[in-house]
Order: C-alpha cells, then structure tokens, then sequence
C-alpha cells in the first residue's frame, strides 16, 4: 500500500521539478534575448552613443576638442563642436533629456530630444550616466531660448548629436559637490572637512577648492617672477640633512643608512652659503618640514616656504624694501584675478585685502616717509618707505605701545607677542592705520634664532622683522650674523652647539657679505589673503600631527 502511494507522488514531484526548469529556462531565454536586443541597439547605435574604446594612446591628435571655456566664442554659435567634460547632473523626462557639462569651473547645458534620428534608446542612456562621470560629446551650439542660470554659459546650450562615456563614476560618492560648496551659514546638509579632505581629489572639483589652488599657483609665479626681474637667482637647497638647521629640537628625526639625519626646518644655513659663494641674491620655493605637535587652524608639519636672501650694503631696510615691493606685487597682480576671488567668496565670504595706508591716512597720523627722509610725528613712530607703496612699518618696542592701551596687564618692552595678542594688534592697527599688512621690526634678541644680527645701540634688540597680515605672522627675517666670532660667541650664549654644522661657520671665514633675508608660509599667505579659518583649506594634501594621508 506504502509503495503505491510513493509511486503516486513521483510524477507529482517531476511535473514541479519540470514546471521549475520550464519557468527558469523561460527566465534565461528572455533575458538572452534582451541582452542579444541590446547588443544589437549598442552595435547599431554605437556611432550615436555609448562607451568609448578606452584611452590608450592609439590615436594622436586626431580629433579637435573645444574646451567648455571656450563654447560661447562667436565664431562657434550654430557650429559642430566636440568636447570632453564631466557629468555634473542629467534630467530624463519622456524623449527629452538634459545635461550639465563642466570642466573646472565652466559649465554648458546640453540636451537632446527624440527627432529624426534619435532614437529613445539614447535618451534612456543619457540617463542611467553617473553624475561626475567624463563624456564625449559631439554637439551644436545653439543660443539658449532664456538664460540658464545654473551655468556658466547662460546664453547657450548644446544640442547633442552623440554621446560616449570616457570613463564612468561610481554611482555612490563620498558626497556631492552641492554639500561640499555650501557656505557654513547656508541651510541643508554640509560635509565634514576630514571627510573632504580624505577624498580631496573631489573636493577640489567645487568652484572655492578649485579657485583656491589656482590662486596659490598665481602666488608662486608672481613671487618668482618679480623676483628673477630684480636680478635674484632661484635655488634648490637638500631637505636631508646631518644636524638640525636651527638647533632646535623641532625637526623630524629619521634613519639614514648607518646614521641619523634630519629634514630640514628651513634652507636657512643654504642660503647663506650660497651667498657667500659670490651668489648676490637668491630665492628659493620648497618643502619645510616643522616636528611641532599643533593642531590648530594654521599650522602645518610640512608646508611651502619662500625664501629670499641677499646682500646688503648698510641696512636691513634694504631687505624690507624688498620685501614690500614683493608683496605689492603680489597683491597687485592678485587682484586681477577677479572670477577666482569671486568663486571663493561665494563659499567662503572675505574682506579684500587692505595692505597700504591711504595718503590722507600718513598725513593725518604724521606717518614718517623714509625714502624722504620725513621723520614720524604719529604716537607709534610708524613708517612707510615711499609714498607710492605705503606699506606700514612699526617698530617692536612700539607694537608693545599700542598693545598696552588695551591690555589690563601690561607687556614690557622685550615680551614676546603670543597668537592672541598678534590678533590683537592686527586689530588694533586695522582700527588705526586702515591696513591688514604691516611689518614690525627690531624683535627682541630673546625672540630670534643664534645667526640674528643684534642692534648696535642695543643688544636687549635685533634687527629683524616679522610680516603680518589680518593679524597673523606670515613672514619672518633679519639681517643675519656674517662674522664667525660674533656668530660663535651668540650661540655659546644660547647654548646652541655649531660643530655639526661646522661648514656653515666656515663659509665666513673667507670673507662674507653682509646680508639679510626672509622666509614666508605659502600656505598662510594664501590662507589670509582669502580670509579662509584654516590653513589645511589651502594645503593640497595637509600634513599635521593627526594627518599622513593621502
């Protein structure tokens, strides 16, 4: 009876399984079938649309691409035109489709339209492209029928012929160029700065990123370029070295072969030797490494420093007008650059920078003018060289002045100036003298390193110099010791031990120049000039005490 009944249910049992195999074999011919119908859409619209070959260097200038800066010329308006940019958004709606088209910080709106020979198919393709995806695209240009606001080019659009995608983009990123361009004050979702700057490949992709580097570039030129006009030659000085530059204990110690060596804290010593090999005035632009456990909004472990030195007759001043005639030029030359500025305001909102006094500002204050030999009649003794530069110049001693009339427990003259107090009176001067730049000299020798030359009418006093800009020091220099003996005797009186660096003693004894010079943080220089609130916004990959990567 039991046996009956098994044999019942096999043929139940086969009817499922063979109902199963049916449906599955049914399921997998379909899809064949789809995927044979949309290999033959691809084969047949690949001229159209689709994925391009990839790019390895096959071909050579064989095809004529217009940048997207270029799109609103004349001369292209109902012409054919290929591009490559970056998907920033599609929009599908029925047989319509729309793009955004950038590349850096311009922008085109393309779309097409199902007519002709446009098939849906594309309109479809078009829209299953990741966002930040890079395309090709073949295209006229036509006048927009009203102004495109979310564009650069607001009075055109392109109307697509044919697609291809370059490279495709993951679908999910580690987040969108919206949130990361929104300014602190704007509503909606923001994105962490560590998050920004572990994938700061595409943080650099927003508008104020990408203006910012391009300004730092346009700081490096002007600096060299002014520089190689006034007759300076460009220097490259090792970062591996055998003691610490400065000795002091703020180096990054590492394993050389069988020894110990250093990264250097600057090319100081270098360019001083240099100097005295017959080299009247140099500069140079390269890595500083700084072992300082900081983590606060301006400093770095590795930044870009500029750095110049050269020869003076009689006077550190010589150095200063240097210096403020560099400067000038810089901001100058800045200033030109109105759609950077612009971009970067947008996100992150400044003041411009004010770095001369206004003519009416030196004669009501009683500023002293050096060039003219005009002494200062203002409270604070303050200078300026000329008339045309009128660059602010106040000793140190007087810096400790202004700072006393608003400070409940008053500084003595050689005091060192903490971050706070430097705020403080580049507010102060700000009030006063309606300038963000100033420089203030004759440090106390307590503050400066073993080679700073000290004042001759008094040795509490060096003649050095700090620059400062919105309240932060960007700049520090001096003229600097050119005798051995009187180089010897200050570091035994600062403890300082010269015998690793015995050679840099030695390049005075041959007969050395005077000279002087000064060192500047790119880094911060770009930081303030922009009004940005943390260095790192203007470091390309930081390094701190918390950060090694990317």
């Amino acid at each position: 009876m039991s046996s009956n009944l098994a044999d019942d249910k096999a043929p139940a049992v086969e009817k499922k399984l063979s109902d199963k195999e049916a449906r599955k074999a049914a399921r997998l011919a379909e899809e064949k079938a789809r995927a044979e119908e949309k290999a033959a859409l691809v084969e047949k619209y690949k001229d159209m649309f689709g994925a391009a070959p990839m790019v390895q260097s096959t071909t050579y200038k064989s095809r004529r691409y217009v940048p997207v800066a270029d799109l609103s010329h004349p001369e292209l308006r109902d012409k054919t035109v290929l591009i490559r940019a970056r998907v920033s958004t599609t929009r599908k709606k029925g047989k319509v489709a729309f793009m955004v088209l950038r590349d850096g910080g311009d922008s085109v709106q393309a779309m097409v339209a199902v007519e002709g020979d446009v098939p849906k198919e594309m309109i479809d393709f078009i829209g299953q492209i990741p966002s930040e995806s890079v395309v090709d695209v073949e295209a006229t240009v036509c006048e927009a029928e009203k102004p495109i606001t979310s564009t650069s080019h607001s009075t055109i659009e392109l109307k697509m012929k044919k697609i291809h995608t370059v490279t495709e983009s993951l679908r999910t990123l580690p987040f969108t160029l919206e949130d990361a361009s929104r300014r602190e004050s704007d509503d909606g979702a923001k994105v962490n700065f560590d998050t920004r700057l572990n994938s700061r490949w595409m943080d650099l992709r927003t508008p104020a990123s990408g203006a910012i580097f391009r300004l730092q570039s346009c700081v490096c030129h002007y600096f060299r370029q002014f520089l190689i006009d006034n007759d300076f030659c460009e220097i490259h000085s090792p970062k591996i070295i055998n003691a610490p530059s400065e000795g002091g204990a703020n180096v990054f110690k590492l394993e050389y072969f069988n020894r110990f060596a250093y990264l250097a804290q600057s090319p100081q010593l270098y360019k001083q030797m240099v100097l005295q090999g017959d080299v009247p005035r140099v500069f140079e632009v390269g890595p500083v490494f700084r072992s300082e456990n900081s983590n606060t909004h301006r400093h770095l472990t590795e930044f870009v420093g500029l750095d110049v030195e050269m020869r003076i007759s009689e006077h550190y001043y010589e150095v200063l007008d240097v210096a403020e005639g560099l400067f000038n030029y810089i901001f100058e030359h800045l200033a030109t650059h109105t759609r950077e500025l612009e971009d970067v305001c947008q996100q992150y909102p400044f003041e411009h920078l004010v770095w001369r006094l206004t003519p009416e500002k030196v004669n009501e204050l009683g500023v002293g003018v050096i060039s003219e030999d005009v002494e200062p009649t203002d409270k604070y003794e303050a200078r300026v060289h000329d008339m045309e530069s009128r660059m602010l110049r106040i000793n140190y001693v007087h810096c400790i002045d202004l700072l006393n009339t608003v400070l409940e427990e008053k500084m003595a003259p050689t005091d060192d100036i903490n971050t706070t107090n430097e705020k403080l009176l580049g507010a102060l001067v700000k009030e006063r003298y309606g300038t963000d730049f100033f420089i203030s000299d004759r440090f106390p020798s307590s503050a400066r390193p073993f080679y700073t030359m000290e004042c001759k009418d008094d040795a509490r006093f060096t003649n050095s110099y700090d620059i400062f800009m919105r309240g932060e020091e960007i700049s520090s220099g001096a003229q600097r010791i050119h005798d051995p003996d009187l180089l010897l005797a200050r570091a035994k009186m600062l403890n300082v031990d010269l015998t690793p660096i015995k050679e840099y003693v030695d390049s005075f004894r041959l007969g050395a120049w005077p000279h002087g010079g000064f060192g500047i943080g790119l880094e911060r220089v770009v930081m303030l000039y922009l009004g940005l609130s943390n260095v790192r916004l203007a470091s390309l990959f930081p390094r701190d005490p918390q950060r090694t990567t990317p």
